[in-house]
């Protein structure tokens, strides 16, 4: 079968893999950019070379890649060298240049199931890997002049695709106000140890090229192995200075003249390996590169002194000492200088928020007015920007207490914004309160792809593989993240997650004190919740939920600890007993119900009533949506039939 180059905007990411995926069952390879470029790679060699080693390069046109460089190269390359098949994803009209081929509609189609056109494309995939092989069949003694001839085919091809290329960037740029960044990552020549400093520039460039450039179509990355200190466009130095196990580490971000800095951050670690310092460094010169495109990308271009804040704001968000109130004077600064530019709003309305979501429970006047503020700077930032998920996941924030809304707007904002990594993250874990485990795990790894640099947001793709039983790939997927994160807090609790509920008590014994936030007499219920499933005995397990029932004497929301126990031991009389006290229900975390160990409390009627009272059939009734239980487990009773006698 063909080995296929699939080109598209970011934005037609959901669509473009749903594609990938019913072209792979024909039998198809299918080559995309976010799944096979290689950790270190620069990310324009490695797509030259999967055009080289294409049978057919199949265009997604849409109102968005038709303003992508990027599409437009890889098409005007498949154009030129005889494997172009378009297909227009919205009844977008392809740019000039390529109106003279028909494109395949795919507007009707809603990307589940087989498309529409599909026998189109069969047939022209077809036509085009016969075509390929009747022109490496053809007799020797033919192939020499064909083979000059082609030679200076090629070359004139090339040179009007270059004239074309320059041609139509020019236009675009002129057109869209938007500029192409360029950023190489080189080992700082002040390094005192070059090696050190390449390994960890070579590790920050692979990051930035995994996502960067699909988050935005006109930047670039060049790694070390082809940067030079003389590079044009924007440089991102790395400086290592290891002195014994320790280490110090530098990144700073220059403007394009090489001499005017941007952004700086500095380390001084004691371990270096047992800090993840390589991690560290790679995490914090990945999202300089994406804040950097933020303020240069687009219109308005923030210049001194409102790039300076924006970048140590937006790069200082999740990694720094600052504070809420810190934040929310940076950006109000950022807003100040630069009224008109959007992220500056969306970042100001996040850091809101979490003032507003801290005094939810103290000064009623104080909540109203910080809560009328976040809204404020969200109504500005979507008037600027009505595409942006900064406003959604600020709106989340407000409303995560009430999980049914919560869930509406992230799914809102992962709609408008599906490249937005924290959005993806946030909605990963409340499916999983309504049920919906495979899409739960859709939104972690769609997570993962947008924020590689993150642990937390790793961590939350392997809980959601956890609590969809995917017990193997989690666990294979928790010694991946070892690799880039031998040492981190995150990952030691997803392993101490899997390995307490469902792994080896042994190793969840060991991990206790690497995870453990609270005093030793305070985790004692959960060693002797270890013990009981080292030892299943009655009096082990009684012993076991009477001191997590002891812990939970004065908080209610602790007490889900005591029904995620009854779930684990299967003890499901005694779940439905706890899941009638009045004063607990409302603490119930609904995540919990839908975990592997709760199959026979789900296969049990009763369930429905307890799904009805947490306002659960409701929500799966009015979305249509209906929990993957229903349909992969056996029941004894048919979830909607039973659902409706609770109105």
């Amino acid at each position: 079968m063909a080995k296929l180059f699939l080109s598209y905007s970011r934005k037609d990411e959901a669509k473009a893999r749903r594609l990938a995926e019913w072209l792979q069952r024909e039998g198809h390879t299918v080559w995309r950019d976010e799944d096979d470029i290689g950790g270190g790679a620069s990310f324009s060699s490695e797509i030259e070379k999967a055009l080289k080693d294409c049978d057919a390069v199949l265009v997604l046109w849409s109102a968005d890649s038709v303003q992508s460089a990027w599409v437009r190269d890889e098409a005007a390359y498949g154009r030129d060298n005889g494997k172009l098949i378009p297909l227009s994803l919205n009844g977008t009209e392809p740019p000039l240049g390529f109106r003279q081929f028909q494109a395949i509609d795919l507007s009707k189609w809603r990307g589940h199931g087989e498309p529409t056109g599909a026998e189109r494309i069969r047939r022209a995939i077809e036509r085009i890997t016969n075509d390929a092989q009747d022109s490496r069949s053809e007799p020797a003694s033919t192939r020499p002049r064909v083979k000059i001839g082609f030679r200076k085919t090629l070359l004139l091809a090339a040179t009007i695709a270059v004239i074309v290329a320059v041609g139509v960037a020019f236009a675009w740029r002129q057109w869209s106000g938007d500029e192409q960044i360029t950023i190489a990552v080189l080992a700082s020549p002040g390094s005192s140890h070059r090696t050190m400093a390449t390994d960890y520039a070579n590790v920050a460039a692979a990051d930035m090229a995994a996502f960067l450039p699909r988050r935005f179509d006109r930047a670039t990355v060049i790694a070390p192995a082809d940067a030079s200190p003389s590079a044009s466009g924007y440089r991102m130095l790395i400086s290592t200075d290891p002195h014994g196990a320790g280490a110090n580490a530098t990144v700073t971000l220059s403007d394009e003249d090489g001499h005017t800095t941007l952004w700086s951050q500095n380390w001084s670690v004691a371990d270096a390996a047992g800090a993840d310092l390589k991690a560290q460094v790679s995490a914090s010169a990945s999202k300089a590169a994406l804040c950097l495109t933020d303020a240069r990308g687009g219109r308005p271009r923030l210049t001194q002194p409102a790039l300076g804040l924006y970048l140590s704001g937006c790069i200082g968000l999740g990694q720094s000492e600052l504070s809420n109130d810190d934040f929310v004077r940076i950006f109000e600064r950022v807003t100040k200088l630069a009224p008109e530019f959007a992220p500056g709003w969306g970042y100001l309305a996040l850091s809101r928020s979490w003032i507003a979501s801290a005094l939810e429970n103290s000064s009623p006047a104080a909540y109203a007015a910080a809560l009328q503020s976040t809204r404020d700077a969200i109504s500005t930032a979507r008037r600027l920007d009505p595409n942006s998920a900064l406003t959604y996941d600020a709106e989340y924030h407000l409303i995560s207490n009430d999980p049914f809304r919560a869930l509406n707007v992230l799914e809102q904002g992962a709609k408008v914004d599906p490249q937005y990594g924290m959005v993806q993250m946030h909605l990963s874990s409340e499916l999983r309160s309504v049920g919906r485990m495979a899409d739960s795990v859709q939104a972690g790894q769609n997570g993962v792809e947008l924020e590689p640099g993150s642990s937390f947001t790793r961590y939350q793709y392997i809980l959601a593989l956890i609590y969809s039983g995917q017990f193997s790939k989690a666990k294979t997927d928790i010694a991946d993240a070892r690799k880039k994160w031998p040492n981190d807090y995150a990952i030691d609790l997803a392993d101490f997650t899997l390995q307490f509920r469902y792994g080896d008590p042994r190793a969840a014994l060991q991990l206790l004190p690497k995870i453990a936030q609270s005093s030793d007499a305070d985790m004692d219920p959960d060693r002797k919740l270890i013990e009981a499933r080292l030892d299943p005995s009655p009096a082990k397990i009684d012993e076991a939920i009477a001191a997590l029932n002891a812990r939970a004497a004065n908080d209610l929301s602790a007490r889900n600890d005591v029904l995620a126990a009854l779930g684990n031991f299967g003890q499901v009389d005694e779940v439905y007993a706890l899941l009638q006290e009045p004063r607990f229900q409302p603490s119930v975390q609904r995540d919990i119900l839908f975990r592997p160990d709760f199959a026979a409390v789900r296969a049990d009627p009763r369930f429905m009533q307890v799904a009805a009272r947490l306002g659960l059939v409701r929500y799966w009734r009015q979305s249509g949506y209906w929990p993957d239980f229903c349909t992969s487990e056996r029941l004894r009773y048919d979830c909607k039939t039973e659902a409706a006698k609770y109105r």
